[in-house]
């Protein structure tokens, strides 16, 4: 390796160092609490990752059904929700202690974040201070901290990590420097969280006509990438597109609601902002602010920095109710549900111009490294301050809190009621939160007849006759089992939810699968003892079109490796 080359791989793995520290210094007083203060969505995603263990520690490597979660009802969420990245989690549970397993996912996806956003600005402007300041202040944005370790917001949470290789990757488009990266990005998101995957395309459609305004010419050569970029994310990603063809569009499920809820005037925003807090409600933070303000001096004349401020400005607006989010109810667009989900693409703008700006700082003072660490140490104290009330709120010294004293008896309940305040759960406790509901999330996804007679249908209850029977359950990974002792032939009510790919069999036999008027498993039984198999199997073509992924991601690895290896060869010579 040439001195060069070496002093840049060492520079290289001094920031990588830097960043491993500082996400590490983020963890450990959530660590040492060694307790969750949890709520919102919470309850949602680990119901998920529970299945996901348990199926795992069973052998069983893919999650369709809940069968020991969400009720034991054989919820589907696992098809219509993407859990690619949960499976680490769980992963997790598998070696560690349940709190300590979610708080090593949280830093995995907080450095990931800081890794991938690190190359990313790398990429694009070839500085590594520049790129460095730019991970940590897209890192401790509060809306990141609410996504992970205040909400638990963790589909969206996932996909902050790629949102940096998105934009990076539509840079490139607009800038004829490759198509790949753009197609990377969306396919990583879209193994996240969906209506991130749509606002990412949203966003890249802005970038588009933002160039076309300022370019003043159309090169057909950007449209071709572009056509080339959406056709390597069918390859990558179509596999999840199946179950919703199959079993989600126009077969009468229930949707997550749509609409631009809890939107804010501006006024609040930004005090809100001001206020540097992880929430929803100011989540870009006082640094960000400060950006968002200023961030035009900081940008050179003649370069693409001008058009990355304008484009975090617009969208840091549309974030708020000042934008007109009321033209648009009856369109696409309400599927983000709540405008605050731009606060990520925002963010990702301005800690660019941010990033630059703090640069520009330290390299025109003579002491160059203490002012750089001057910088970072106050960007850290930014984040602790941010944590604070994260971390206090689960220590619970005061006794504030709500401690989770048990599992669930008797009728369905949600672990939170509706006012949504957080309880305390220890390792202790963390396996009782399954007995109980999810607040957010628990009737998406179930058939609207289904959802109309959600009590039964969580209270687990049986019918023949339309009287109620009394049955035995038994859950396996992707399978229902249930025993049912009849007085007389006849029609069963089983609480389960039947989707267009379920499958049943009763003492053996394959019956065709009907659903009764709540949307559930309606099978015919014998006198005596029944056994009902009940279970999902996706389309052949899930499986297919995996493989064909899995193909194209070894080809995409092999592809950067050759490359990797083409330019160190040529730098040899």
């Amino acid at each position: 390796m040439k001195k060069n080359e070496r002093k840049l791989y060492d520079s290289t793995c001094s920031y990588i160092i830097l960043l491993f520290v500082f996400s590490a210094l983020i963890i450990v007083p959530f660590m040492l609490v060694n307790q969750l203060g949890v709520h919102s969505d919470w309850s949602f995603h680990t119901a998920r990752v529970q299945q996901i263990y348990l199926n795992l520690k069973r052998g069983q490597l893919f999650t369709f059904i809940g069968t020991d979660t969400f009720s034991k009802v054989g919820n589907a969420n696992f098809l219509f929700y993407p859990s690619v990245f949960l499976y680490p989690w769980a992963l997790l549970k598998l070696i560690f202690k349940p709190i300590a397993a979610f708080l090593i996912y949280s830093w995995l996806l907080t450095f990931t974040t800081m890794l991938v956003s690190y190359f990313c600005m790398l990429a694009y402007r070839n500085n590594k201070l520049t790129a460095f300041f730019f991970t940590v202040i897209y890192a401790i944005v509060p809306y990141h901290f609410y996504l992970t370790l205040g909400n638990y917001v963790l589909g969206e949470a996932q996909a902050y990590m790629f949102i940096p290789i998105v934009l990076l990757g539509m840079y490139r488009i607009l800038t004829n420097r490759g198509w790949k990266t753009l197609a990377v990005g969306i396919t990583l998101e879209m193994y996240c969280h969906l209506v991130s995957t749509f606002i990412s395309i949203e966003v890249c459609g802005i970038l588009l006509l933002v160039w076309l305004c300022f370019s003043r010419s159309l090169n057909w050569q950007v449209l071709i990438n572009l056509c080339k970029a959406v056709g390597l994310y069918l390859v990558l990603s179509a596999w999840l597109l199946i179950p919703l063809a199959t079993d989600y569009f126009h077969k009468g499920l229930t949707k997550p609601t749509s609409g631009f809820m809890l939107a804010r005037d501006l006024g609040d925003y930004i005090i809100g902002c001001i206020n540097n807090l992880p929430s929803n409600t100011g989540g870009l933070g006082v640094l960000l602010v400060v950006i968002l303000l200023f961030g035009w001096k900081w940008c050179h004349k003649g370069t693409s920095e001008i058009y990355v401020y304008i484009v975090g400005v617009l969208i840091a607006i549309m974030i708020t109710s000042t934008f007109p989010w009321q033209w648009f109810k009856s369109t696409p667009l309400a599927i983000i549900q709540f405008p605050y989900r731009y606060t990520s693409f925002a963010a990702c703008f301005l800690a660019v111009v941010g990033a630059i700006g703090l640069t520009s700082l330290v390299t025109r003072v003579s002491r160059k490294k203490v002012t750089g660490g001057v910088v970072t140490i106050v960007l850290l104290c930014l984040c602790f301050g941010e944590t604070y009330t994260l971390v206090a709120r689960n220590h619970n010294s005061d006794g504030s809190v709500e401690v989770l004293k048990g599992s669930r008896h008797g009728q369905y309940k949600t672990l939170r009621s509706a006012n949504d305040t957080p309880v305390i759960i220890t390792n202790e406790t963390y396996n009782d939160q399954f007995s109980y509901g999810a607040l957010y999330g628990e009737t998406d996804y179930f058939p609207q007849r289904s959802s109309d007679s959600a009590k039964t249908v969580l209270n687990r209850r049986a019918y023949m006759d339309g009287h109620q029977i009394k049955f035995s359950q038994h859950s396996k990974p992707n399978q229902l089992t249930y025993v049912v002792n009849a007085k007389k032939a006849g029609l069963v009510d089983l609480p389960a939810l039947v989707y267009s790919h379920s499958l049943v069999t009763v003492n053996n036999t394959r019956q065709a699968v009907k659903a009764s008027s709540r949307g559930t498993l309606l099978v015919h039984v014998k006198q005596g003892r029944n056994v009902v198999d009940f279970t999902y199997k996706p389309a052949m073509a899930y499986y297919l079109l995996m493989i064909v992924a899995v193909i194209a991601w070894v080809g995409l690895a092999y592809g950067g490796y050759r490359d990797k290896r083409k330019i160190a060869v040529r730098n040899q010579v």
